[in-house]
């Protein structure tokens, strides 16, 4: 059957459908018998028996590897109960990109440490923070010393490794002891799902035994609350969960990149698919087969009744909600009933969402876009300063570019910060993989000390800011919203994209045009605001934004970064005029007829962050492009005033003007 299914990753480009990441179970056998544990295995001869062989891993990992995969998933159960754990993790990990280990710990050798020093993330659980607690939940005493003894085995041969938290409600009394004790052991600490997920057996007394360690729905949100600034950042990754109006499966099928082989050779698009019908039996097959063939054709098939849809897909809450089928099918051994527990952790992470909105989330508006506004501390009525006020926005846009605040510095290596491309004061850049990092700091050598790290996108869409504290924050009248000397350095990059930059100008709106009255600093620029008074609405005395818009129209639009006149607006007109400030004794306009003349005084005017290639190749098109377009004049003025009504004359005499890109220019109405 041919393959017509495509994954999307971004809207700009569709990838086929090919299974770049596998997520293995080498066995479900384990020397632990958690309590909380939907997948446990007796560690029997009849239990061996049914279990892949060597050879038969090592086959399907080439056959995988053969079709694309390159980032591997290895769990258990515990995958080193396994003798030939160590010739499996070699045939893994030998042409991997990046791999993940989840075990116990117990059985971590220091040979085996010193295999697993190869680059990966290495996830070592723990249920306790002390001994009694730890083999409580384990069922297998001096298992807390034996994983103790696994992590220092790691520790001895230098591997990075996360320390994992299981939180049940056996250990939630122990939980912040756990935390520390996590701190201690790694810099690295992660939770595992605080949402216990009932037996894939289906077994009535371990369902029974898992449900009485379930965290209460307060007791999840507490721990696991919604990460809103994810959600909105990222809700196009988050394909788990959505009902499809055809097959509730088809999304996964679909959209993912990624496959799970359990134990016994089952293939299938997800963990958490257990219903045999749904997995294919690779020692009867091939992987190119199963990944091809079988699973494409689940889509096809009929696996979802309207009970679903009705229970599930009318839901308010299945926007966010993360469950799907397979989960509903382990809740209640059927997939189209609702999973009350789950449903009731939804409706208190809403609660939570409403609330987090109010207090940490604001929206504003500069250039037709939206910037949101996170911040981990609550937001007062006097957080932002009055330059920002008239930029408030009530519902966003779907243009959208987010910064986030938190309020302790990351730990940071010269490493972890990658590759330094530019340094001096107050800032050193890095350029590490698709993302800029920005270091704030002062003093020199040994003395230097850094107090702020910014970490962007590529295009600077999305921001993360971590300050060394909230001092600034919680003294509010904010005059900038990444809490920088001035947004500029972040929104010069953010706003190419969407073909707009800033220019140092003052910018008006006269009779209902844009005109923009451009000079570096002492040009005028205040001057010019002042000559026209109340005659003009003042944008901006200082850092104005041109935008062409999708109409091939260039508009200006006002900023918060004002110079000595503290009146800004949020407002835009259609940008009728440039105007080249020169003070000097008479007052009149010289028309520039030379669009290469124009370009050559925009240039310097431009409001420049951190430049690369990338940049100029952007920018210096949309400036020829607006330098092409839009009547241009050298200004020569005096304080007299005498200046403004030359352009009163001059808008009387003109028609409107449209600026339309285009190589021959602008455009008279």
């Amino acid at each position: 059957m041919e393959n017509k299914f495509y994954c999307s990753f971004d809207k700009s480009r569709q990838m086929p459908r090919l299974p770049l990441k596998g997520g293995i179970d080498l066995t479900y056998r384990c020397n632990n018998n958690c309590r909380h544990c939907w997948l446990f295995q007796p560690d029997t001869q009849a239990t061996r028996k049914t279990e892949m062989s060597t050879s038969e891993w090592i086959s399907v990992i080439e056959q995988a590897r053969a079709l694309g995969t390159r980032e591997w998933a290895i769990s258990g159960g515990e995958p080193m109960l396994r003798e030939d754990f160590i010739d499996l993790f070699d045939a893994i990990t030998k042409q991997s990109s990046f791999y993940s280990l989840n075990t116990n710990g117990t059985l971590i050798t220091p040979e085996i440490a010193r295999k697993l020093k190869n680059p990966g993330d290495i996830m070592v659980a723990l249920y306790g923070a002390t001994p009694e607690v730890n083999d409580h939940i384990t069922r297998h005493a001096g298992s807390f010393e034996l994983a103790m003894q696994g992590i220092a085995y790691l520790q001895e041969a230098g591997v990075t490794f996360t320390v994992q938290l299981v939180p049940m409600q056996d250990n939630f009394h122990q939980w912040q002891e756990m935390l520390n004790l996590a701190r201690r052991l790694s810099p690295h600490v992660r939770m595992g799902a605080a949402a216990l997920t009932l037996s894939a057996s289906g077994d009535s007394q371990k369902n029974a035994e898992i449900r009485a360690q379930r965290l209460t729905p307060d007791q999840v949100v507490l721990l696991d609350p919604p990460n809103i600034p994810y959600e909105n950042r990222d809700r196009s990754k988050q394909i788990c969960g959505f009902i499809d109006s055809s097959n509730a499966y088809l999304n996964c099928i679909r959209n993912r990149n990624e496959f799970h082989i359990d134990a016994q050779g089952g293939l299938s698009f997800c963990i958490m698919v257990k219903n045999k019908n749904l997995r294919y039996d690779i020692k009867l097959g091939t992987f190119a087969h199963g990944w091809e063939q079988f699973i494409p054709a689940l889509a096809q098939a009929t696996l979802v009744q309207n009970q679903i849809l009705s229970a599930c897909g009318t839901c308010a809450l299945s926007d966010h909600c993360p469950i799907c089928p397979a989960v509903q099918e382990l809740e209640n051994l059927d997939s189209t009933a609702k999973p009350d527990y789950f449903c009731q952790i939804e409706i208190k992470k809403e609660e939570y969402r409403r609330e987090w909105k109010r207090h940490h989330q604001r929206f504003f508006q500069i250039a037709g876009l939206t910037i949101e506004f996170n911040s981990e501390k609550p937001i007062k009525p006097d957080t932002f300063g009055p330059a920002l006020q008239p930029f408030f926005l009530d519902q966003p846009t779907a243009e959208r570019i987010q910064i986030e605040h938190f309020f302790s510095l990351p730990q940071t290596t010269a490493e972890s910060l990658g590759e330094l491309v530019y340094q001096y004061p107050p800032w050193m850049i890095y350029r590490k993989g698709k993302s800029w990092v920005y270091a704030g700091f002062v003093g020199k050598g040994k003395q230097r000390r850094i107090h702020k790290v910014a970490i962007f996108n590529n295009d600077y869409s999305k921001g993360r800011v971590y300050n060394s504290s909230d001092l600034a924050f919680q003294q509010g009248h904010l005059h900038a919203l990444t809490l920088f000397a001035t947004d500029q350095v972040w929104l010069a990059q953010a706003l190419l994209p969407f073909q707009a930059f800033y220019l140092h100008s003052c910018g008006l709106i006269v009779d209902n045009r844009g005109l923009l009255f451009v000079g570096q600093s002492g040009a005028g620029k205040s001057t010019t605001a002042k000559l026209f008074g109340h005659q003009a609405e003042l944008l901006c005395d200082d850092r104005n934004i041109v935008r062409l818009w999708p109409d091939r129209q260039w508009r200006v639009h006002g900023t918060w970064s004002h110079g000595e006149l503290d009146r800004v607006s949020s407002a835009s007109a259609s940008l009728a005029g440039l105007f080249f400030l020169q003070q000097a004794p008479e007052n009149r306009l010289i028309p520039l007829n030379d669009k290469q003349e124009i370009y050559k005084h925009l240039i310097p005017r431009l409001v420049r962050p951190y430049i690369t290639t990338a940049w100029w190749e952007r920018i210096l098109p949309l400036a020829f492009d607006l330098a092409a377009s839009v009547p241009a004049y050298i200004m020569r003025f005096d304080k007299s005033g005498k200046i403004v009504p030359i352009i009163q004359e001059l808008l009387r005499s003109t028609p409107v003007i449209t600026a339309v890109a285009s190589q021959g220019g602008s455009h008279v109405l």
